[in-house]
């Protein structure tokens, strides 16, 4: 298995200001967004737009991800461990392997429309969809 390395440029602007990396999406929309494996502990990610990212094996510990937009996006293997997850949209989310046991305000009703499977770590007491298994 390859080394998994985001692309350090959308890393740093994503990093620098939310508003300015909203921006570059909208002007940007058919550049693959490559957050592969990268460090996020504790960012404000309020409001981004990370739909269709590639967040496979990123660290979201502790960050704010309060109605970011995350729709298609991949977390698989990603460390979400005390992310804030209200009002964030997750369909078609990939969370097979994702650690979101600790993950706050993560409702039931977020994860109907995303994937899982055995290796995701969910909050107790919650309990995977049923879809998950399919």
């Amino acid at each position: 298995m390859g080394l998994i390395v985001a692309d350090p440029l959308q890393v740093r602007l994503l990093r620098k200001d939310i508003d300015a990396w909203n921006q570059w999406r909208d002007r940007n929309p058919d550049v693959r967004v490559d957050l592969s494996g990268a460090d996020l502990t504790r960012l404000d990610l309020r409001l981004a737009n990370l739909r269709d990212a590639d967040l496979r094996n990123a660290t979201l510990i502790l960050a704010n991800l309060a109605g970011a937009d995350l729709r298609g996006a991949d977390l698989r293997n990603a460390n979400m461990v005390g992310a804030r997850m209200i009002g964030v949209d997750i369909r078609g989310t990939d969370l097979r392997g994702a650690d979101i046991r600790t993950a706050e305000d993560l409702t039931p009703q977020q994860l109907q429309e995303t994937r899982g499977d055995k290796d995701t770590v969910l909050p107790e007491p919650m309990e995977p969809p049923d879809n998950w298994y399919d």
